[in-house]
C-alpha cells in the first residue's frame, strides 16, 4: 500500500505496473489513520533537503503504527532514532523491510516508544511548561 497526498503521475504509473501494489491517493484522515494502524511496516522517507522541526508524519506513525522505516533526515535531531529502523538508500530500505516482514512488533519496542514519546512529546506536560514560561 502506498498512501499520500497528491501522488505524482510517475508514482501512479509505477504503482499500477506492480501486481501487488495499491495506491491510495489523497486518503481522508480516517482512512490514513486506519492504514497506519493496520500496516506492519510504515515507510517514511524524508526528501526535504532542509531539516526543520519534528516530522508530524513520523510522530503519527510512532503513536499509531508499528515498525517505522525512515532515512536520516526524518529522525535527525528528534531523539527518536532508537524507535525507528534507519536506511540510507533504497537498497538499505529494501533490506530492512525484508527483515521486518516476519518480525513481530513486540512489547519491548512498545515500551521504548512510550518512554521516548512521553518524555519529550507529551502534550499535557508541554502545555504546562508553556504556561509556566508565559505567565
Amino acid at each position: 500500500m502506498i498512501a499520500g497526498k497528491k501522488p505524482s503521475k510517475r508514482l501512479q504509473k509505477v504503482a499500477h505496473l506492480c501486481q501487488h501494489t495499491c495506491l491510495v491517493a489523497d486518503p481522508s484522515e480516517t482512512e490514513m489513520n486506519d492504514l497506519i494502524r493496520k500496516a506492519h511496516i510504515n515507510v517514511l522517507p524524508c526528501f526535504n533537503k532542509s531539516i526543520t522541526g519534528i516530522r508530524l508524519k513520523l510522530l503519527h506513525a510512532l503513536y499509531q503504527g508499528r515498525h517505522c522505516v525512515v532515512n536520516d533526515p526524518m529522525v535527525a535531531g528528534t531523539g527518536l532514532e532508537p524507535t525507528c529502523h534507519i536506511g540510507t538508500n533504497a537498497n538499505a530500505f529494501a533490506s530492512i523491510i525484508t527483515q521486518l516482514y516476519h518480525q513481530p512488533f513486540g512489547e519491548e519496542e512498545i515500551k521504548l516508544r512510550k518512554q521516548l514519546l512521553h518524555s519529550t512529546y507529551d502534550n499535557d506536560k508541554n502545555t504546562k511548561t508553556l504556561i509556566n514560561w508565559l505567565f
